[in-house]
């Protein structure tokens, strides 16, 4: 019993030295990140805003807002690979999961995942959204209603498209990685398929703004980008990586 009560302090204890360091790098990244949100608002708006339409706000806090909105966004986003080392170095620890682990293939691997994500982020930032924002601004346009937007709305609605898609191109190589190490089996996928589809245009749904293009624009490419992920997991093969 006191042997069981000391490996629970000392997990505890382990916890909280970890949480203790992940907030100070969040607090360390979103301050960084706030400093710099003007300069991202101001990009934003040159690079996306249709010419003759206008952004105004609606609220006396809301540059405020949306400054700290921006920076918990990129501050939890460069935290994610920090949370991503602790969440497997606890696995491997704990002996709850069997991989071997080598640097070469984790540097190959963070490479291709930074590449897909920027690859990702600059399809949503310099084609999906200028083309969607245009034609929305046209399609108003042509009703005889001048384009106004809250800056609030504009401005989340092109950071967080440009996020998602950035991690939706991700999904070939999570997909591949989770198979070859016969975390989640191919036939599994191929099995739940129509499900899957149905979880894709949920997401979509959820985390875009409440009308059918924009949800279309997200739910499809989650999923293009898992059948894609089935064609790489099929050439590749399943269970490769697993220790023998």
């Amino acid at each position: 019993m006191n042997s069981f009560m000391e490996d629970i302090s000392i997990v505890i204890v382990s916890l909280r030295k970890k949480l203790a360091l992940l907030f100070s790098v969040f607090f360390v990244l979103f301050m960084v990140s706030f400093q710099f949100a003007g300069l991202i608002i101001s990009t934003i708006k040159d690079d996306l805003l249709p010419e003759g339409a206008k952004l105004v706000y609606v609220s006396p806090l809301e540059i405020m807002l949306l400054k700290m909105k921006i920076a918990l966004f990129v501050g939890l986003f460069c935290l994610l690979p920090f949370l991503l080392y602790f969440a497997v170095k606890t696995l491997l620890k704990r002996k709850l999961v069997t991989l071997k682990i080598r640097k070469g293939p984790v540097a190959i691997v963070s490479f291709f995942a930074l590449l897909s994500f920027l690859v990702g982020a600059s399809y949503a930032y310099f084609i999906m959204l200028p083309l969607f924002i245009d034609y929305l601004y046209l399609n108003a346009a042509a009703s005889g209603v001048t384009a106004t937007y809250s800056i609030f709305s504009f401005i989340s609605f092109a950071v967080q498209a440009t996020l998602i898609f950035g991690l939706v191109f991700e999904t070939p190589l999570i997909l591949t990685l989770l198979t070859r190490y016969d975390i989640v089996q191919y036939k599994t996928l191929v099995t739940y398929r129509k499900h899957i589809y149905v979880v894709c245009l949920i997401v979509g749904a959820v985390i875009t703004p409440p009308d059918i293009i924009s949800q279309m624009m997200v739910g499809v490419p989650l999923v293009v980008f898992f059948e894609l992920s089935l064609v790489i997991v099929k050439i590749m093969g399943a269970g490769k990586g697993k220790k023998k």
